[in-house]
């Protein structure tokens, strides 16, 4: 990742757009999208298992997952301000104790996240221009699943990152969406030894869950 996208990560995900999707977490649990992704790797088992969340956000992935019976979670964040908002919900969910946070470009900080069962990524392969590098060093601290949500290869959300991308220009914002094929995420991912178990299209997204053939 850039330092000039980690500077329009910490500017678009700031204070005030953390406490609004904090607050709808609150009242209506996670989104659409984030809840399919949940739901998708709660079916492959997650008792008593290690979480790390890449691009954690707020905290919703980790803590439907310690609910349903994970052992703990590290999050990894680029926006300050989402952790402080993850942590404050954290401590208001009783689950302070068992989540880790780290900030910072995941990639950059690899070398010092240890493995876990569980590797989620919701939304943040089209925040990344390496796109391999980032797959690659996420999937291989994957024990045993491996799920994300990302953007599908269609016409419709060409145009949306294209006109996005666009007014951010415009508007001398650093911040940047990327569309990343599919197919190649998906050959990555089966050369690291996974295999696909859950796989949904719904508008822009693209939700897939893998399990790694042979457990480590």
């Amino acid at each position: 990742m850039s330092c000039s996208q980690c500077v329009g990560i910490e500017f678009k995900f700031d204070r005030k757009k953390a406490a609004q999707e904090l607050q709808g977490y609150r009242k209506d649990g996670p989104k659409e999208t984030t809840r399919r992704l949940i739901d998708a790797v709660i079916a492959e088992g997650v008792s008593g298992m290690t979480v790390l969340d890449i691009g954690g956000g707020i905290g919703a992935i980790q803590h439907e997952l310690l609910k349903e019976g994970a052992n703990s979670s590290i999050n990894v964040e680029a926006s300050q301000a989402y952790i402080k908002a993850a942590e404050e919900e954290a401590k208001r969910q009783g689950h302070a104790q068992r989540i880790s946070h780290f900030h910072g470009d995941f990639v950059d900080l690899a070398g010092n996240i240890p493995e876990c069962d569980v590797v989620t990524l919701d939304k943040v392969v089209c925040c990344y221009d390496d796109m391999r590098g980032l797959v690659e060093e996420s999937s291989a601290r994957a024990r045993r699943v491996y799920g994300l949500v990302y953007y599908r290869n269609h016409w419709y959300a060409r145009i949306w990152t294209a006109l996005d991308n666009f007014l951010n220009m415009l508007r001398r914002h650093p911040f940047r969406q990327f569309m990343h094929p599919p197919e190649e995420v998906d050959q990555i991912l089966r050369s690291k030894g996974f295999q696909k178990r859950f796989h949904h299209e719904v508008g822009v997204w693209l939700t897939v869950v893998y399990e790694r053939s042979n457990p480590r």
